[in-house]
């Protein structure tokens, strides 16, 4: 038999086994083929069947055999096909396929026989294929965009922090010398007696603060609006301030 397979296979939902090799299918298998969940037996090899092997497969759930040997099929083994527990006969020997071959499900079991001349295909030793290097640099540069992302977010958190702290650093040093000039300044500021009188007006006893064994001390405003307190010393010739 020649030509393609027809999507209409997958209406044979009550088939159980179905025998096809040694034709001459030509093109792809048909998705349409997932439909068969009754089937158990299917046998492909020896035809010119072309394309990937459909992702659909792994909706045949009763299935036990497959064979789809000695075919151009190119394409990945898909992953989903782990799902058939049930599969205990898988070869897609003599292909083109390429990539990685599962190795959950009904994998673990199967003979690295059924992976033998294929284009690129890789996995695990037990298969006699090489390990997949592609796989592997994919897990090193997750590990390296994760280290980065980490490095960046910690980046993203402290710089703010660092910088406001540094900030604010900052502006206390500029403003500690002014604070101590303003203070040198109202040490050196000379008030002369008269200032002093009129400031507590005359050393009134309204401004009296408190008095002691050495002299009273009086409050006063001066006339730039700044409070003072005055010391009245008592000398023995009189008083002093």
């Amino acid at each position: 038999m020649v030509g393609s397979l027809p999507p209409q296979i997958g209406n044979l939902k009550v088939v159980t086994k179905m025998d096809l090799s040694m034709n001459q299918f030509s093109n792809g298998i048909p998705r349409e083929i997932g439909g068969l969940r009754s089937l158990v037996y299917l046998s492909l090899r020896h035809n010119k069947l072309q394309g990937s092997i459909p992702d659909s497969a792994s909706n045949m759930v009763g299935l036990e055999f497959l064979d789809l040997s000695h075919n151009n099929i190119s394409g990945t083994i898909p992953k989903p096909l782990e799902k058939l527990q049930n599969l205990k006969y898988f070869n897609v020997s003599i292909n083109k396929l390429y990539g990685e071959i599962p190795s959950g499900g009904p994998f673990k079991n199967l003979s690295s026989l059924f992976f033998i001349d294929n284009e690129a295909l890789c996995g695990s030793s037990r298969f006699s294929v090489p390990l997949c290097l592609t796989s592997s640099k994919h897990k090193s540069n997750r590990k390296k965009l994760l280290v980065i992302y980490l490095f960046l977010g910690l980046a993203i958190l402290f710089v703010p922090i660092i910088f406001v702290f540094v900030w604010i650093r900052y502006r206390r040093g500029k403003r500690a010398p002014q604070q101590a000039d303003s203070l040198d300044t109202k040490k050196r500021e000379r008030i002369s007696y008269y200032e002093l009188l009129q400031a507590t007006d005359g050393l009134s006893e309204s401004n009296l603060i408190g008095s002691g064994s050495f002299g009273s001390v009086y409050k006063g405003i001066l006339k730039s609006g700044t409070a003072i307190a005055v010391k009245s010393v008592q000398y023995a010739a009189g008083c002093g301030i």
